[in-house]
C-alpha cells in the first residue's frame, strides 16, 4: 500500500535531483524533490563512485558521501545486481529494526525487566519513515545497541567495530563514543593510575573511522567548495531556535477539526518530549553506566537543543533522526528501579508510544 505496488516507490527519486531518462530501469519517478532515499540509492548501486551525478541521481549534500553504511551493506547483500537494490535497502532496514528489538530485549533483561519490553526500543514513529523511505537510521541504531552491549560485557573489539560502523552509517552517534572518550579522560584524571586499554577502542576506532572518512569526502567527493559549509547549517542551529520556529508553526496551523499536518508534528513531539523528560527525571536514579548517561544528553542536545527549523519544520520526516534520544530514553527508563518509575507511569508511557505510532502508521498508509 506504501508504494503502491511497487517497491521503487520507497526510493522517493524525485524531479529535483532525478533525471528521469537516465535513471535505472524500473526506478519510479514521484513529482516532487524527493526524499533522502534516492541518495541512499544511488549510492548503493555503487559505493565507490562519488561523482557528484551518477545513475541519473544528483547528490544535494557532502555529508551524504560520509554515510556510506548503509548503502555498502546494501550493495554487498545485492552483489552488485541494481535491480535487487530497492528490494534489498528495505530488506536491510526490516532485518535492523528486528535486530533493535532483540538487542533491546537482550538490555532490558539486563535491567532487570521482561524481554518483551525491548520492543519499546523499536516503537518510535520515525522509524515508519526509515523504512517507508529508505533511510539509514534502523542500521545506524542496530549496530550502536549491538555495540553498547558488547562494550557492556567488556568485548572491547566487537564494540569498537559495531560503534564504528554505526557512525559510517550516520555521523550523529558520534556522540556515543564522545561520551566514551569523555568518560575515560575523566576516570584517568581522577584515579590517575589508570592507563590505556582496549576500552579505549571503544572512542578511538569510530573516532578514526568518521575522520578518515571525513578526509575522503573532502578528496574525492562530487561536492565541493560552498555546497560543503552546508553540512552543519543545514541540521544545527542556535540552541532551541529550531525546536521554538517549528512548534510556533505546528500551533499556528493547529487544527480543532481534523487532524491536520501540524496536528500529526504535535502529537510526535508531546510523545517524544514525554519520554525525555522523564529519563532526565529518573536519570540520577538509573543503573545504566555513566557514559551511556552522558550519551543520552549529547544526543539530546544535538536532536533537540541544536536540531535546525529543516527537522523541526517538516511536516513529513514523522521526527525519524531524533531516535537516539528516544533509544537512549527508553534505555534510561527500563533501567530505573520501580521505586523511583512506578510501573504504571511506564505503563502510562508505552500507551502514548503505541497510540502515537498506530496514529502515524495509519495517516502513513492511507495519506502517504
Amino acid at each position: 500500500m506504501w508504494g503502491k505496488g511497487q517497491i521503487s516507490y520507497f526510493i522517493g527519486a524525485g524531479v529535483g535531483y532525478a533525471n528521469k531518462g537516465e535513471l535505472p530501469r524500473g526506478i519510479h519517478q514521484v513529482l516532487r524533490a524527493g526524499y533522502d532515499g534516492q541518495f541512499y540509492y544511488r549510492l548503493a548501486l555503487d559505493p565507490f563512485n562519488w561523482a557528484a551525478t551518477a545513475f541519473g541521481i544528483r547528490m544535494d549534500q557532502p555529508y551524504r558521501y560520509t554515510r556510506i553504511g548503509y548503502p555498502l551493506v546494501t550493495w554487498v547483500l545485492s552483489l552488485g545486481q541494481h535491480s535487487w537494490v530497492p528490494v534489498m535497502l528495505v530488506v536491510v532496514n526490516l532485518a535492523s529494526i528486528t535486530a533493535m528489538g532483540v538487542l533491546g530485549g537482550m538490555l532490558a533483561r539486563d535491567s532487570g525487566r521482561n524481554a518483551l519490553w525491548g520492543l519499546l526500543f523499536v516503537a518510535y514513529f520515525g522509524l515508519i519513515i526509515s523504512v517507508g523511505r529508505d533511510t539509514m537510521e534502523p542500521l545506524s541504531d542496530a549496530c550502536m545497541l549491538a555495540g553498547m552491549l558488547c562494550y557492556r560485557r567488556q568485548r572491547y573489539i566487537w564494540a569498537s567495530v559495531l560503534i564504528g560502523y554505526s557512525v559510517v552509517v550516520n555521523e550523529t552517534a558520534l556522540a556515543l563514543p564522545v561520551a566514551i572518550a569523555l568518560w575515560r579522560i575523566w576516570g584517568f584524571w581522577k584515579a590517575r593510575a589508570i592507563k590505556p586499554g582496549l576500552k579505549d577502542l571503544g572512542w578511538v576506532v569510530p573516532g578514526a573511522a568518521y575522520v578518515v572518512l571525513s578526509l575522503a569526502q573532502k578528496a574525492f567527493g562530487g561536492l565541493k567548495g560552498a555546497a560543503a559549509s552546508s553540512d552543519v547549517t543545514r541540521n544545527l542551529t542556535f540552541p532551541f531556535q529550531g525546536i521554538i520556529d517549528g512548534l510556533y508553526q505546528d500551533f499556528r496551523h493547529i487544527s480543532f477539526t481534523h487532524m491536520g499536518l501540524y496536528d500529526y508534528n504535535l502529537l510526535e513531539f508531546v510523545t517524544l518530549a514525554a519520554f525525555v523528560v522523564t529519563a532526565f527525571l529518573v536519570i540520577r536514579r538509573s543503573t545504566i553506566p555513566a557514559y551511556e548517561k552522558l550519551a543520552f544528553t549529547l544526543f539530546v542536545l544535538i536532536e533537540f537543543v541544536m536540531a535546525s527549523d529543516a527537522i523541526w519544520g517538516s511536516t513529513f520526516g514523522e521526527l525519524r533522526t531524533q531516535v537516539e534520544a528516544w533509544v537512549f530514553s527508553v534505555l534510561i527508563l527500563l533501567a530505573t528501579p520501580t521505586k523511583y518509575l512506578p510501573r504504571r507511569r511506564l505503563v502510562a508511557l508505552t500507551v502514548l508510544a503505541v497510540v502515537t505510532l498506530l496514529v502515524v502508521a495509519r495517516r502513513r498508509v492511507l495519506f502517504q
